[in-house]
């Protein structure tokens, strides 16, 4: 009897499904996308970009980031609510003030309205948004020559209230920030603003100019220069303060949600974080990080008509690793972690099946059915 029980048991083990904390390497390695046929990939630690030298990994290498809003700064550039001061002169004998004793006119003083333009005597409304000093000088010349000889126009920046920007979101001290003529650049605002309230791999910078706007990582802008780039007056700086974290899942001495420390995390510190592998759980061969990685992919425009641009989207993948070997330890130490990442360690076969056993054992016993007849030898 026993020996038949042991066959079962074995039965069961080998073809049941067996009791378990999540996926094991089989399912992991057989997963497919969940509206179609297609296999996820299963890459190993080995062979992932982020990892290998002749392919370096640059999640940005199709995203300008901040710098689609680079361009020449020209801190004199006449912006909504800047005062000015106009003054025409005329040395025509026969010009617009040759009945008088001077021939100097001060127009007066004029505010740029918020649609950018302003409204003076003899040259009528004129937009001035961008424009510079010396090209106003120039349209206002222009539109004197019907009544003046020899026109000749100043004009003078009185007041630049709108020379500054706003910051607002993640940092400690949020509200207008007031820019020189050092012509600050995102950081030095983001500075300015008490820092950000949030680690960088954490904070997103988004710049509003306009119509427009880009974003990029704040650790990006520290990192790369090009995207620092130079603030104009007006411009709406926003700090993102969602918190960049990672999961460890399974077999993981402390499994749950772990947020990004300043600066960069590799899966060796991430598997630090989580308290290293259990020894009595964990199959060390079988450890797996789950990435939604970003790739740039072709989209036609509207209709088909329209130059084909690049989108970004997420695409899930999966790396394997295996702890077993030495080797991966150096890699791991170079795999950089994104935010999202969720670390597996799948649980070792025997665990697995141990638990089963214990299933097995814990089953209460029944009463043996009485023979037949015993009832009625009383």
């Amino acid at each position: 009897m026993r020996k038949v029980l042991s066959v079962l048991l074995v039965a069961l083990l080998s073809s049941c499904a067996k009791p378990s904390d999540g996926p094991s390497a089989g399912s992991i390695r057989d997963a497919k996308f969940p509206h179609s046929n297609e296999r996820v990939p299963v890459i190993e630690l080995a062979n992932a970009p982020a990892v290998t030298a002749a392919q370096p990994v640059n999640p940005h290498a199709n995203d300008a980031g901040l710098t689609a809003l680079r361009g020449a700064y020209n801190q004199q550039r006449l912006r909504p609510g800047d005062v000015i001061d106009v003054t025409v002169l005329d040395t025509g004998e026969e010009g617009l003030f040759s009945s008088t004793n001077s021939k100097t006119l001060n127009l007066g003083r004029f505010t740029v309205d918020q649609s950018g333009y302003v409204s003076m005597p003899f040259v009528g409304r004129q937009r001035v948004t961008d424009s510079t000093p010396e090209g106003l000088q120039s349209r206002i010349v222009a539109g004197l020559k019907g009544s003046s000889v020899n026109p000749q126009a100043v004009v003078t920046v009185v007041d630049k209230p709108s020379s500054a920007v706003i910051v607002s979101g993640a940092v400690k001290s949020p509200g207008k920030v007031a820019l020189t003529a050092r012509k600050e650049k995102v950081l030095d605002i983001i500075s300015q603003s008490g820092g950000a309230s949030v680690a960088p791999p954490a904070a997103m910078v988004t710049v509003v100019r306009g119509k427009e706007r880009a974003s990029a990582a704040l650790d990006r802008i520290m990192n790369d220069e090009k995207q620092n780039i130079v603030l104009l007056p007006g411009d709406q700086v926003m700090v993102d303060g969602d918190a960049a974290s990672f999961t460890a899942l399974g077999a993981f001495k402390s499994a749950g949600e772990f947020q990004f420390e300043p600066g960069k995390l590799t899966l060796a510190q991430a598997v630090g974080r989580a308290g290293g592998l259990l020894d009595d759980r964990a199959d060390a061969r079988n450890v797996y990080i789950f990435r939604n990685q970003l790739i740039q992919v072709p989209q036609a425009a509207s209709g088909g008509k329209g130059p084909v641009t690049m989108v970004t989207t997420a695409k899930p993948v999966i790396y394997h690793v295996n702890m077993k070997d030495a080797s991966s330890i150096m890699l791991m130490q170079l795999f950089q972690m994104q935010k999202g990442d969720v670390i597996y360690a799948s649980n070792a076969g025997l665990v697995d099946s141990a638990k089963l056993l214990t299933v097995y054992q814990k089953v209460p016993n029944t009463a043996a059915a009485p023979l037949p007849g015993a009832g009625s030898a009383q």
